[in-house]
């Protein structure tokens, strides 16, 4: 994901985070559905651990592996935690995002590159689908997981 991108992600969200933590969770529905709840505050801890990605400095190899793949933990937990509708989106976007951290794990800051290329060759597989999917998501999570003006 772009930084640009990435920020923009942020920006939407951000008021999200205050709002889904404050949620009383409802793990599952009587159904085995998992609960729009529950996937709001999924997506409001993804975003918290998405935002501590960007303290780290990219030239600390070890530092920016832990945090590649502390978020795609929490991507991966935020899709098995999506309702049915948003799965789909939410799956696409934390195989993104592990394919995004397993380039980065496989390669060396100092050979930048290297690593720009192995990020380009894991994205490009999502290029075509990657943008809908995260608009699908950000106007799903603006729907379900945000206070209506009172």
């Amino acid at each position: 994901m772009t930084v640009t991108a990435r920020r923009r992600w942020l920006l939407i969200a951000a008021a999200v985070v205050a709002i889904a933590l404050a949620l009383r969770l409802t793990l599952w529905r009587d159904s085995g559905e998992p609960s729009v709840e529950e996937f709001c505050a999924e997506f409001a801890h993804l975003l918290v651990v998405d935002q501590l990605s960007l303290t780290v400095n990219p030239n600390d190899d070890t530092s920016t592996r832990e945090a590649m793949d502390r978020t795609a933990r929490q991507f991966a937990d935020a899709a098995a935690a999506a309702p049915a509708e948003i799965r789909p989106d939410m799956r696409l976007l934390a195989d993104l995002t592990a394919a995004l951290s397993e380039a980065v794990a496989e390669t060396a800051s100092r050979e930048t590159f290297d690593r720009a290329a192995a990020v380009i060759a894991a994205q490009d597989p999502f290029l075509e689908t990657q943008d809908a999917a995260t608009q699908r998501v950000v106007n799903y999570v603006t729907r379900n997981c945000t206070a209506a003006p009172g």
